[in-house]
């Protein structure tokens, strides 16, 4: 978010304590295993070991003291955890990057490669100020650190509301008052209270594309100009300057109001506390102009949340964008062009959404304080403008029901934006007790509100299906069953009894509450029906009632005080404006079936607004006594806070915490805008998060356990965001900011630091909850991202866990068979693998306990036969590697007759009786030497960390061992240091592509020369390119998922793979059985997609260019073709690019389901079962991402329609797709249900 959100933080940019220092990791609950208190430090060095902890002086990792900090010195923070190369510690004291006591005063906010000196304008300074003072004003932290000093006796007021405020309150409205007084007083007023302008608010400009296009990809209100539609066609546009006539502190309040979530009942308080004291006869109608210029903001924002556009003429962008300009002075404060389109394309939207969200909040709270009209303004009050929404959102919902029509399903999308919207804003308009009962609206009349919404659009009675459905929804977490793990020894017959329990239960279960968007109508309908069902405070607090105003009429010297109100008329809220026009998607859903073309709705995704609901700890129960002895006996051992969260956290509050949480991490998150200028980051989002503990009212009384046990909501609500990332490698960006898996990583990193005796516990309870309750339950891609995500927390944490848990998942993965605990664990050891230049050797030597078989089991395992390498081998691996050799010789000699002869012992004839003899290694010998000795560096490399991982797991395991393995590498090594193994392999693979290219052509010959009947070439040569990436895959670490991708596509861009060789051996061709897959088969196929996808369109590029014989040049034309129909060249790109990517996608959507009907379970999912179903659903997803972002985006006029159309043309759109998958003939009961799941979404 932008406007005041992003206001003068980077004057405090002190140095922190070290994110990797050392010491002991007693904090994590029951470890065993203490490290001393050293530790990693500050910079890019790694901290000393400190001391062996006999003394038992508790150093915390990330307190510095003098026991620890990092190599040579304290550390302070350092490149790698914190936001900026400006730690103080490190190496030699000092830090690599700015180190020692990082006094280095305020940074510049934008491009720091300047020289040019500028002056300050003082006006601007202060208007800066004012900025960082409106933005404060209402910060949570802040306040409670005064409410802490406050006394009983500080507020003067005796008002029976004002001392039922909590103290937090208290000390807002204390501030709100101190700066009402100051904005509005004498000297003051004629400066912040401004407004209109000296010759008129309404201005002639001309027209100018280069400024809309900048504008449309803006958002912020701080010089916002409304165009007049009637004057849209004309050169000269009449413009309504709507920050000239709000004026400045009317702009910045409403800023605040949609950037500030947590803060937005102090902005409702000083809305009328400035219209209140501010001087009539020159500054009268303060809340009015807040109120008129949030009304341009939201119909702006509601049209860019629905991806309203106008469609008459080509190259339109969304209602919504049209007008808006951003000043000079204000580009520091605006997302740079990659944030604002970012993820899926959908940045604007997903920002717009949040903007709306609050600003019908923010007009919530004016209502409630008596400013703006509840009912009495018909369509233009507050209950008329939600009821206006709900009745648009009944339509779109009406007019998408049971349409694959891509228009139709887009309205369906808008009807939940606009259904989420009301329901976000329902629980705070409520009446509420604090604020006397009588304003705000009544519980029927938001009965009858979701009621609508419930019958209509979200309910069980319409047609919602959640994205996030286990087992049938394209993003879901949970699978729709339990996977068929392996078991430990004794396990069996406690989880068979488990089954049966659990098989009776589920037959009278309601339909689960899977996203966020069903949860929070669940949560209205139960505040509806009681409104002390949440102790959430912010719904209630209202911190207007401690302002006070002069009475009307006192005698007494000394002038009475009474509480603020509001005496004004009541204002309305004018949402479309007239011929202003202002908002033009929601008249447009009120008149849909009589609507004309003009507007078009194209909302394209949900992603952003809802998200899949992930409970992880348990529910609070329903007052039932049956259970009370059992949970008095677990009492003892439990954690008590985990036993508060439990028990006094109710499913709403719950639901209000995380609601927080996100709009803490989507506002505060980290920006750059297009001046260079960065905002925020993690460490402050940390404490905005924690600030929500803030927003809490006791259990029983007082406030002393408010927030008991928040830190497992909070580590809750970030895992549940976690596991839903966007997947690592899939080739498509994050599709919202809170999908950003590294984002939230360092968020939850940033929390362990600030509150190291709270979080570090709730992270090892949530993690081990997930491992014994949620594993053999969720997707493939949510046991990934945990494990990323742990690989990534140990890594930046020094590898610190308890001893226990290790030891109680050894054995999962030293089953043989597959499970998906194992897996788990494997993910996040392989992950911190590559997270460390060295490999798996530092995990053996600083992350696993001595003598574990994790270490066995997950590396060495993998540890490649030391087969004699043969003489021709050898003899190859030296020509191309040492010597240097020119490519022709060595490609003469791969061909040659006496490479035959000398290696022909290991040759053995082809078996005429083997079906699909071509696709046999030994067919392909040549081609699979010469791989061999070209990928010989990745191989080696492969070797040699395994043999370091072994000898450091050994040392480790050693009585008399030392842990110290720094200086111990064996002196037979001879690596280079400074060699980077994947890019002198992509130089190699340019250089000796002929090589590889003329063993697969001499194999084909040798091999179709022996056939007995006639071999397909394409096939032939399609089978040598698979066994060149068998052998690569043979070659690579399990562990190294960058390096086989980086092959792949080093391959593929020196055209010796094609794609579909890549999709054909990701999907193992020449196997009938699913368990010879990796999970990872739909990564690798959208690499193969996007290429084939890149490589046409280029092809299409080049020939538009080709003058003939070749020859291509850009040439100039001055416009001369602007009258050639573009229309007409998006749609040839947009078939080229379907045609070189449906083949792909078909082959292995086809090929999937063969191998998932191959397996065979009746009551559980066979693992292998359920990768090969959530990888047709990523794929899917994934390929449809590149066609529209490569094929679509360029494109002005062509939308996911003209995609559908392409697809169905080509018999490869979602329902034929769906076809082809039920068509399948399937004997196993689970895998059925897989392909009837796989269809559906």
């Amino acid at each position: 978010m932008e406007g005041a959100l992003s206001s003068d933080r980077y004057n405090d940019r002190g140095g922190s304590s070290s994110s990797r220092g050392g010491g002991s990791n007693d904090h994590y609950g029951s470890s065993h295993h203490r490290r001393g208190g050293g530790g990693r430090g500050g910079g890019r060095g790694r901290g000393g070991r400190g001391y062996n902890n006999n003394n038992r002086h508790r150093h915390h990792p990330y307190r510095r003291d003098d026991h620890g900090g990092g190599r040579y010195g304290g550390g302070g923070g350092g490149r790698r955890h914190n936001d900026r190369n400006d730690g103080g510690g490190g190496r030699r004291g000092g830090g690599r990057h700015h180190g020692g006591n990082n006094n280095r005063g305020p940074r510049q906010p934008a491009n720091r490669f300047t020289t040019e000196t500028k002056s300050v304008d003082p006006q601007y300074a202060m208007m800066k100020q004012l900025t960082a003072m409106v933005a404060k004003m209402g910060d949570l932290g802040g306040a409670a650190e005064v409410a802490a000093t406050m006394g009983d006796d500080v507020n003067n007021n005796s008002e029976a509301a004002v001392v039922m405020m909590r103290p937090v309150v208290k000390a807002i409205g204390m501030n709100v008052s101190d700066l009402v007084e100051v904005l509005c007083g004498p000297q003051n007023a004629q400066l912040f209270l401004k407004f209109g302008d000296d010759e008129s608010a309404t201005t002639t400009t001309a027209n100018n594309d280069d400024n809309n296009e900048e504008a449309n990809e803006g958002g912020d209100i701080a010089a916002m100009n409304l165009n007049d539609g009637e004057a849209k066609e004309e050169n000269d546009v009449k413009v309504i300057n709507a920050t000239k006539q709000a004026g400045t502190l009317s702009t910045l309040l409403v800023s605040c109001a949609y950037g500030l979530p947590l803060q937005t009942p102090s902005y409702a308080a000083l809305t009328l506390g400035v219209d209140v004291k501010a001087p009539k006869e020159t500054h009268a109608g303060f809340a009015g102009r807040c109120v008129d210029l949030a009304m341009r903001c939201l119909g702006r924002d509601l049209d860019m949340a629905l991806e309203c556009r106008v469609a008459s003429g080509v190259g339109a962008h969304a209602k919504g964008d049209d007008g808006i300009t951003i000043g000079e002075n204000d580009k520091d404060n605006v997302r740079c062009l990659a944030e604002r389109t970012g993820g899926c394309g959908n940045g604007n939207q997903i920002d717009a959404y949040y903007r709306a969200k609050f600003l019908l909040r923010y007009l919530a709270y004016l209502t409630k304080i008596g400013i703006v009209a509840v009912e009495d303004g018909g369509d233009q009050s507050f209950l008329g403008l939600l009821q206006m929404l709900a009745q648009a959102a009944t339509n779109a919902a009406h007019a998408s029901a049971n349409s694959n029509d891509e228009k139709k399903r887009a309205l369906g999308r808008a009807s939940r934006v606009l259904a989420s919207l009301i329901l976000s804003v329902l629980p705070y308009a409520m009446n509420n007790a604090n604020d006397g009962g009588e304003k705000g609206l009544s519980s029927d009349t938001i009965s009858d509100l979701v009621d609508v919404i419930e019958s209509n659009v979200v309910g069980q009675t319409s047609s919602y299906s959640s994205d996030y459905d286990p087992g049938t929804g394209p993003l879901s977490i949970l699978l729709k069953g339990e996977l068929d793990d392996a078991h430990l020894a004794g396990e069996m017959e406690e989880e068979e009894e488990d089954e049966e329990e659990e098989e009776e239960e589920d037959g009278d279960q309601p339909a689960p509450c899977a996203d966020t968007l069903q949860d929070l109508l669940r949560t209205v309908r139960k505040l509806v029906s009681s409104s002390s069902s949440t102790r959430f405070a912010l719904l209630g607090d209202s911190p207007w009632l401690a302002l006070t105003m002069d009475a009307q009429s006192s005698s007494m010297e000394e002038q009475e005080k009474v509480p603020m109100e509001y005496s004004g008329e009541q204002l309305v809220l004018d949402l479309v404006g007239g011929e202003e026009d202002r908002c033009k998607s929601v008249p447009y859903l009120l008149s849909i079936d009589n609507a004309d073309d003009s507007v078009e709705i194209i909302c394209r995704s949900l992603d952003g607004v809802v998200f899949g609901r992930l409970a992880i700890f348990d529910a609070p129960s329903e007052g039932g006594d049956d259970e009370e002895d059992d949970d008095e006996e677990d009492a003892e051992e439990t954690n008590p806070n985990l036993e508060s969260y439990t028990k006094s956290y109710s499913l709403g509050d719950r639901f209000f915490l995380a609601d927080a949480i996100r709009d803490v991490l989507m506002c505060h998150r980290p920006m750059v805008s297009d001046a260079g200028a960065d905002r925020n980051n993690a460490k402050e989002v940390a404490e905005q998060v924690w600030s929500i503990s803030h927003l809490f009212l006791g259990a029983d009384s007082g406030d002393d356990s408010s927030s008991k046990g928040i830190e497992f909501g909070i580590i809750e609500t970030l895992i549940s965001l976690i596991v839903q990332c966007t997947p690592q490698g899939s080739g498509m960006p994050s599709s919202s900011p809170l999908n950003e898996h590294v984002y939230l990583s360092r968020v939850l990193l940033e929390l362990t630091k600030l509150k190291p005796s709270l979080i570090p516990q709730a992270i090892v309870l949530a993690v081990s909850g997930m491992f014994e309750d949620f594993m053999p339950s969720l997707t493939t891609t949510a046991r990934d991202n945990l494990g990323h995500w742990l690989s990534f927390h140990l890594t930046n944490t020094d590898y610190q866990w308890p001893k226990s848990y290790w030891e109680h998942w050894a054995p999962y993965a030293a089953i043989d068979q597959r499970n998906s605990r194992g897996d788990f664990v494997a993910v996040a050891l392989w992950s911190m693998a590559t997270l460390s230049p060295e490999g798996p050797e530092t995990v053996a030597r600083e992350c696993l306990p001595a003598g574990t078989s994790l270490v066995q089991s997950v590396f060495l395992n993998h540890k490649r036969s030391n087969v004699d390498v043969s003489s021709t081998e050898t003899d190859l691996i030296n020509r191309i590697w040492d010597t240097s050799e020119d490519p022709d010789s060595i490609r003469q000699h791969i061909i040659s007759d006496e490479l035959l002869e000398s290696y022909g012992s290991t040759i053995r004839s082809i078996d005429d009786n083997v079906d699909n003899s071509m696709s046999q290694p030994k067919v392909w010998w040549r081609t699979r030497l010469a791989t061999r000795a070209l990928f010989h560096p990745v191989s080696r490399e492969n070797t040699r960390m395994i043999s370091l991982a072994e000898k450091a797991w050994k040392k480790k395991a050693s009585a008399d061992g030392d842990n110290d393995m720094e200086d111990e590498h064996p002196a037979e090594d001879g690596r280079d240091e400074t060699e980077d193994i994947l890019a002198d392999l992509s130089d190699a693979i340019a250089r000796f592509k002929p090589v590889l290219l003329a063993a697969v052509a001499r194999d084909a010959d040798a091999c179709d020369s022996e056939a007995t009947g006639k071999v397909d070439d394409d096939k032939l040569l399609m089978a040598g390119e698979v066994s060149i990436l068998s052998e690569i895959g043979s070659l690579v670490s399990a562990w190294d998922s960058t390096a086989i991708f980086s092959l792949i596509e080093c391959l593929m861009k020196n055209q010796i793979v094609s794609s579909l060789a890549v999709a054909t051996w990701a999907l193992c061709d020449n196997a009938d059985e699913s368990t010879n897959v990796s999970p990872q088969w739909w990564k690798v196929v959208s690499l193969a997609v996007n290429k084939a996808i890149t490589d046409a369109l280029s092809k299409v590029e080049s020939s538009s260019t080709d003058l003939g014989g070749g020859i291509g040049m850009i040439i100039d034309d001055g416009g001369a073709n602007d009258g050639v129909d573009s229309t007409e060249a998006d749609v040839n790109r947009l078939d080229e690019a379907l045609k070189a990517a449906v083949p792909i996608l078909k082959y292995s959507l086809e090929r999937a389901c063969h191998l998932l009907s191959t397996t065979n379970s009746p009551k559980k999912i066979p693992i292998a079962a359920a990768d090969l179903a959530e990888g047709m659903k990523r794929l899917s997803r994934a390929a449809l991402f590149q066609l529209s972002s490569l094929a679509l985006s360029p494109s002005p006029t062509l939308t996911l329609s003209n995609l559908q159309r392409g697809l169905m043309s080509i018999d490869a759109d979602g329902e034929k797709l769906a076809s082809a998958c039920q068509a399948v003939e399937c004997d196993g009961e689970q895998e059925k249900k897989l392909l009837q799941h796989v269809a559906f979404s």
